[in-house]
């Protein structure tokens, strides 16, 4: 078996977290040694006498063959801090997380990471927000990173799978079909791993997604980035933890602006006062990273009535009733306009026939 299998045992053991399972790491030249080693030798190593104690009767019920076997059967595979796959700038912070739990593939380890996240309780602005931005951020080559969260989270895992284009989502639970949280988003969890990206989390499976297990995520969602964009959130908002991860590993900080008069655009506002990059154009994000937007695609209308539609798009969300008032085409004229603009994925229908433009 790989030795990996070993770590994941370890793993298991609910008293090894990051620390000690690094401090296990360090001292043996196998996981495999560690999780045979006698009381004595754990605690030479640097593990508390009364933990490695409890720690070798745990695993007198831990067979490291029928772990394989589980893990096997659940289709999840194991990223140990050793493996070359093992995220670049993850490696960086304090106290990487030893073992990774993934379904699907991630993308190379030097591969450009953007954490996008915010809000459970995303507002229409927020959703025309998303698109706007990440798209031609997808386009230049930024894999979006996010936690599959309610609101924000899960709608930029949703818009990289309407682009067949590679997400990272971070757990806080185990990734088995059992405890994978939150539990509706099973199927947006497959997709992401159908359009060649993963999900991930440093909890073994059958691990419920506790409540402070979402802050370890939250380390990772930073960790694993160059830099965290904050779309929406209150001052009270579990992603303005991601946001001080991200400015403790002294990572980039990006804050998209909002209406002072809406709960959800007070984490962003606080957090552009306070010195976050103010974002409101993919190239604020492009240009600060020295990436060059000329790799975005360039979309041109086919027709006049096209130019009109994407003019009044460029002010924000609009309905088609109010495209009609606007543009002063023919009803029949908008509908048809707006389908082929669709199709070619330029703008999206965000639900009420309201459109906004995402390339």
């Amino acid at each position: 078996m790989d030795d990996t299998i070993y770590l994941h045992c370890l793993n298991l053991f609910p008293k090894f977290g990051p620390k000690r399972l690094a401090i296990v790491a360090n001292y043996f030249e196998s996981f495999q040694q560690a999780f045979s080693a006698p009381v004595s030798e754990l605690v030479q190593a640097g593990i508390a006498s009364e933990v490695a104690t409890e720690f070798k009767v745990f695993t007198q019920n831990v067979v490291p063959e029928a772990e394989a076997e589980k893990l096997l059967k659940l289709n999840i595979s194991l990223l140990s801090a050793q493996d070359k796959l093992y995220p670049t700038l993850l490696k960086e912070i304090e106290l990487p997380p030893q073992l990774l739990y993934l379904r699907g593939n991630l993308p190379p380890a030097d591969s450009i990471f953007l954490a996008i996240v915010g809000t459970r309780k995303i507002t229409t602005y927020g959703r025309s927000v998303i698109p706007r931005l990440a798209g031609p951020l997808i386009d230049a080559g930024l894999v979006p990173v996010s936690g599959l969260a309610y609101g924000v989270d899960a709608e930029v895992a949703r818009f990289a799978v309407s682009k067949h284009s590679p997400t990272i989502a971070v757990l806080g639970s185990g990734l088995d079909d059992k405890t994978l949280y939150p539990r509706e988003h099973a199927l947006l969890a497959e997709e992401v791993v159908d359009c060649g990206g993963a999900i991930l989390s440093e909890f073994a499976p059958g691990t419920p997604g506790f409540k402070q297990n979402f802050i370890s995520r939250n380390r990772i969602i930073a960790g694993l980035s160059i830099g965290t964009l904050i779309v929406e959130c209150d001052l009270k908002s579990g992603s303005l933890i991601t946001a001080k991860y991200a400015l403790d590993m002294n990572r980039r900080l990006y804050a998209v602006p909002g209406p002072i008069y809406t709960t959800e655009s007070r984490g962003p506002n606080n957090l552009i006062k306070m010195g976050a990059t103010l974002v409101t154009d993919s190239s604020d994000i492009l240009q600060d990273l020295n990436i060059d937007p000329t790799l975005e695609s360039l979309v041109l209308p086919d027709s006049p009535q096209e130019s009109i539609i994407l003019d009044i798009l460029e002010k924000g969300t609009t309905s088609a009733d109010e495209l009609i008032v606007q543009s002063g085409l023919e009803p029949s004229l908008v509908t048809t306009t707006l389908t082929f603009l669709e199709i070619k994925g330029i703008i999206k229908n965000v639900g009420a026939q309201q459109y906004i433009r995402v390339r």
